[in-house]
């Protein structure tokens, strides 16, 4: 719209609503008379079948049948009629003439009044009761006894005139709107023209004044607003020389102010994260040359998003506020104290570092844990996580500061919260060059399709199973001229960078994707995929999901996420809260690595976990291992009382199968039951085989 000129838009602005007006009166019109149409057919309709009903009551009576047949063959030399049908008392066709499409129950309807029967695109039918006629009254009651139905008639009508006759109407509209829509168009550039010539030449004069032609004016040649459009014109070019000066002040006193929102954090007054990176390296150059040692803390406020869901971002931005005077109050002049976006801050302690720094950390936590936040009736505990860094010249930049910080401040979330945690800036170039390696190595494989997603199928033992596919998602890192690198390399890798998210949330698009596909194909999927430890630090794997579900428009239903038994034993209490979590969706949780070590059992009850993948080392050598067998008995009688799936993975020969069926397991993976694949392969055949 912007890009267009004024006679484009005095056009547009002449044709469009009276276009509309135009296209709206002939489309009413038009429906109008489709719609009489229609009314027409089922009148004519009607009154056929209440026609035809009298007249064939007494070849009803007296059974002659050739007298029905006559008037069903008068009835369809109409030119809609495509068939009458005359049935008896009982339904049954007595005569009938020309194409009948209607079905056995549409003949035995019991119709107190003639009404339509059926209607669809291409045909309409009607129908009517053929009813005994009076010929007496009983004596005893004032009014006559109810007549008998002795049949029915019916007749169809074929739409495909009318439909013909509407078109026609139609293509009759369209044309009249055409011709108007011509003619408004030759009136309207006639119109744009006179209008627009005034306002191009105090355009031409405004674009000369831009230039620095301040003594530019345009010649009063036009009537009414127009003229005073340009009188007024040449009023502000006089006037805008003597403004110059003027708004040269206020630009410098803009200018000023921008500096200030430029380095401080509009909400709070404190600095922004800009500034406070800046004053970071500052500090950073004052150690190596010879300052005292300092100290950078990252804190990130705990339960703030309640405050928020519960009552508000207005409430929020309060406690943001409130929060911030709350640690000025506990900072010397000479410290930093800066807002760095959301509900983070930093903090730079000057010349303090050691049990100095470590005393303000801890004391400005228990300001945090201390604190609270009353809003209207509610009142709110925060607390506060803590990352602690020393800057000292060991530290080669602010991104190691940076990286360090926030690498402590969510290990202080991971470990409960309301804590501080420390550590050191890694500046070993080492790491350094091989964690850059791993993230571009990552990015690069998802990029270009190098990171293989896998299929490891589920094949059903037992006759009861759940109906659909069932399917475990794994990968390779297939890099050109590199060996592939197997999943669990990959994971550890990607753990020790802070990469794995990465990879959970590429595992997550992908099996919403075909959970999507199949909803499509109306087929039942069931996706089981492997997340690291990451997946479960704060809620940001799960809003992801719940973007994609919401993107493909479907629920979680089919998609089970699997965590190993190491990691739902040492982080239960989260696996609780993501399984919690998941659920809403309708997704699951699966246990990975089951049966391991002796807190297996605990976690059934605790996680209450959808399906467990049981321990290769108790599928191991089933033959020649009695101690195996008979806790795989004990799991699969636990879990099937539970309600769980039990899944026996990696199984590659023929004999353990039957064992594996005998004892009661639900699902197994291996080479001996269905080979590993492309999942995207794997996928297309599946949807195959279900059609």
């Amino acid at each position: 719209m912007n890009q267009l000129t004024l006679r484009h838009r005095l056009l547009l602005l002449t044709l469009l609503p009276s276009a509309l007006i135009a296209i709206a009166l002939v489309a009413y019109c038009t429906l109008s008379g489709m719609r009489a149409l229609e009314s027409e057919l089922r009148s004519k309709g009607l009154a056929t079948v209440r026609y035809l009903a009298p007249i064939c009551e007494y070849s009803i009576i007296a059974g002659q049948i050739e007298s029905l047949y006559g008037l069903a063959q008068a009835t369809i030399q109409d030119s809609d009629v495509k068939a009458a049908i005359i049935v008896n008392q009982k339904g049954r066709v007595i005569a009938v003439s020309g194409r009948v499409s209607l079905a056995s129950e549409n003949l035995r309807s019991a119709l107190d009044e003639p009404a339509i029967v059926i209607e669809t695109d291409k045909q309409i039918a009607f129908g009517a009761p053929v009813r005994r006629s009076l010929q007496e009254v009983d004596a005893m009651f004032e009014m006559p006894a109810t007549p008998e139905t002795i049949g029915h008639v019916f007749v169809e009508f074929d739409k495909s005139e009318l439909v013909a006759r509407q078109h026609k109407l139609l293509l009759r509209g369209l044309l009249i709107t055409l011709l108007g829509l011509v003619t408004l168009a030759v009136l309207a550039i006639a119109m744009a023209d006179n209008l627009a010539l005034p306002v191009i030449r105090l355009a031409e004069a405004v674009g000369a004044m831009s230039s620095g032609r301040l003594d530019t004016r345009v010649a009063v040649v036009s009537s009414g607003e127009l003229g005073r459009l340009e009188s007024g014109f040449n009023e502000m070019a006089s006037r805008i020389e003597e403004a110059h000066q003027s708004l040269q002040t206020r630009i410098e006193e803009a200018t000023a102010q921008l500096a200030y929102q430029a380095r401080h954090d509009v909400l709070t007054g404190l600095f922004n994260r800009r500034e406070f990176e800046h004053r970071l390296a500052q500090t950073l150059e004052l150690v190596h040359a010879g300052g005292e040692e300092s100290t950078v803390l990252f804190i990130d406020l705990d339960r703030f998003k309640p405050v928020n869901d519960a009552c508000g971002y207005l409430a929020g931005d309060e406690l943001l506020r409130q929060i911030s005077l709350l640690f000025q109050g506990r900072l010397r002049e000479d410290d930093t104290l800066a807002r760095l976006g959301g509900d983070e801050f930093g903090i730079i302690l000057s010349n303090c570092s050691g049990s100095r720094a470590r005393q303000v950390a801890e004391d400005i936590c228990g300001l945090a844990g201390a604190f609270r936040f009353i809003w209207q009736d509610k009142i709110f505990a925060i607390g506060a996580s803590i990352g602690l860094t020393p800057i000292n010249r060991r530290v080669r930049n602010i991104d190691e500061l940076l990286a360090a910080g926030d690498s402590a401040c969510r290990r202080a979330k991971d470990s409960g919260r309301n804590q501080v945690c420390e550590q050191e800036a890694l500046n070993t170039p080492e790491r350094r060059q091989e964690s850059n390696g791993w993230a571009s190595r990552i990015t690069e494989a998802l990029a270009a399709g190098h990171l293989l997603i896998e299929a490891l199928p589920l094949t059903a033992l037992q006759r009861e199973r759940p109906p659909g596919d069932w399917v475990e998602l794994s990968a390779r890192l297939l890099e050109p001229g590199q060996p592939p690198v197997a999943l669990s390399a990959l994971l550890n890798a990607a753990e020790r960078y802070d990469l794995a998210p990465i990879i959970d949330l590429h595992f997550i698009e992908v099996a919403i994707d075909a959970l999507a596909e199949a909803r499509q194909q109306h087929k039942t999927l069931h996706c089981l995929v492997p997340l690291s430890r990451s997946a479960l630090a704060g809620h940001t794997l799960m809003d992801s999901i719940k973007r994609l579900l919401q993107a493909r428009h479907i629920d979680g239903a089919g998609l089970c996420l699997l965590f190993s038994e190491d990691i739902s034993g040492q982080l239960t209490s989260q696996v609780i809260e993501f399984s919690h979590q998941i659920r809403i969706l309708d997704g699951e949780v699966g246990l990975d690595d089951f049966g391991g070590s002796l807190s297996s059992f605990s976690h059934l009850r605790s996680i209450a976990p959808s399906c467990v993948k049981l321990s290769r080392s108790l599928t191991r050598n089933l033959g020649g291992n009695r101690a195996s067998t008979a806790l795989l008995r004990a799991i699969q009688e636990i879990t099937a009382d539970q309600e769980i799936l039990s899944i026996a993975d990696g199984i590659d020969d023929s004999e353990s199968i039957e064992q594996l069926r005998q004892l009661g397991i639900d699902y197994a993976i291996g080479s001996a039951l269905a080979p590993c694949e492309p999942f995207a392969v794997w996928l297309q055949g599946a949807v195959l085989r279900n059609i």
